[in-house]
């Protein structure tokens, strides 16, 4: 039962550790380079358009996983259909992107370098459409491959720039390393793309249908998650404390890697007609429990190295920023399994509720522990809203299971 999910998750650890490597020593020249200032201009320009990734995602990418899941006979279908109505999502996403370029005062003396970064959420669009097909097939190493060489190429460009770099330089070599990284995906792929009809307004209409709960969920999981602190710690605090609270959160959202690969690959027996869902849920949580004692022991004990490295001395209130957020880190493991079994329950509905339950919380908390204490109380924001995401998710499961 748990042979292929534990495998797919070996592999896409394997492959996130080494993508992980190249992303540590990619921020340790970046930090350095750019200096504090800079890399938080960096940090504010790829957090807000991460909410725009979300909405050209809308769901989609785990309700087409699920569908196809469910009926095989039309997986294909099903495939390329999502793959339409993802072009078409990333089109609006792309359109109020270019409203909020214009209009946020915070990338006033930016623009330029955020219209580059912004174009990236046609190639990020096309990439999870890919891993729709690879996580329904359950061959989650084409994806590895394929994210393992997109930093790759970054960090080979990076390397050989032995010049001063800026902010438009590197948003325009991840585009270009993107690009590159995504044609071998798409390689892989060629048999489908072969098959590729145009839209079919019914089945583009069912899967919109169906995702777009979870859609709305996760633009409000995304903007409390990442884009609604960042954006308020640069209107409260400064361009500067973006940065170390974005070097940590990085390692953070590094650390929640694992469990998403393996609830990802698991989410295809979740949704499937598996009798043993319940010992499957039962192991899942031992595992990932174990692996979140882990992860916190080492993260904590380990901070004040894995700050000095990755960013130096000009970083050093990161750390205290860190050893918050792996309290964070703990609930959203859990949030991972119990949020994938809702969704595989079709209750993307009921979690939608709770997440603006959840947004209205972390909006509020983030206004008063802001301007009081500051990127830490920040961190202990995340804490508190995971605590809180996982009492209200946990407590609607235990509902629909009892």
């Amino acid at each position: 039962m748990l042979k292929i999910p534990l495998l797919n998750t070996l592999v896409q650890v394997l492959g996130k550790m080494v993508t992980i490597l190249i992303s540590l020593v990619v921020t340790g020249v970046l930090t350095r380079k750019l200096g504090s200032e800079v890399y938080g201009q960096y940090i504010l320009i790829t957090s807000a358009f991460i909410l725009l990734d979300s909405l050209a995602d809308f769901g989609t990418k785990i309700m087409a996983v699920k569908m196809a899941s469910e009926d095989e006979k039309r997986r294909e279908t099903i495939w390329i259909q999502a793959g339409w109505l993802r072009i078409m999502l990333s089109s609006v996403a792309f359109g109020l992107g270019l409203l909020f370029v214009g209009w946020f005062p915070g990338l006033e003396t930016i623009r330029l370098e955020a219209l580059v970064a912004l174009v990236m959420i046609w190639f990020t669009s096309v990439a999870g459409s890919l891993e729709i097909v690879w996580q329904t097939k359950m061959e989650m190493g084409r994806k590895v491959l394929v994210e393992v060489l997109y930093p790759s190429i970054f960090l080979g460009m990076l390397w050989w720039m032995t010049t001063e770099i800026n902010l438009l330089w590197v948003f325009g070599s991840y585009l270009v390393a993107r690009i590159i990284s995504l044609g071998l995906g798409l390689i892989q792929e060629r048999k489908l793309l072969g098959k590729i009809v145009k839209a079919d307004k019914k089945i583009v209409w069912e899967i919109l249908k169906n995702s777009w709960p979870m859609g709305v969920y996760l633009l409000i999981f995304t903007g409390y998650d990442r884009a609604v602190d960042s954006l308020m710690i640069e209107r409260m605090l400064g361009t500067r404390e973006v940065a170390w609270y974005g070097l940590s959160y990085k390692i953070y959202s590094s650390l929640l890697q694992p469990v998403y690969f393996y609830v990802s690959s698991i989410f295809p027996l979740l949704s499937s007609k598996m009798k043993e869902k319940a010992k499957l849920f039962k192991w899942s949580a031992l595992i990932i429990g174990s692996g979140a004692t882990l992860a916190m022991i080492f993260t904590y004990t380990q901070a004040p190295w894995m700050i000095r490295v990755l960013g130096g001395e000009e970083f050093g209130a990161s750390v205290g920023i860190l050893r918050i957020l792996i309290v964070a880190m703990v609930f959203a493991y859990y949030n991972h399994l119990i949020g994938f079994t809702l969704i595989s329950k079709g209750k993307q509905k009921e979690m939608l509720k709770l997440g603006l339950v959840v947004m209205l919380f972390n909006i509020s908390a983030n206004l008063v522990l802001i301007p009081i204490y500051g990127v830490y109380g920040a961190a202990g924001v995340t804490g508190l809203t995971e605590m809180l995401s996982l009492g209200l998710m946990g407590g609607k499961l235990w509902k629909i299971t009892r």
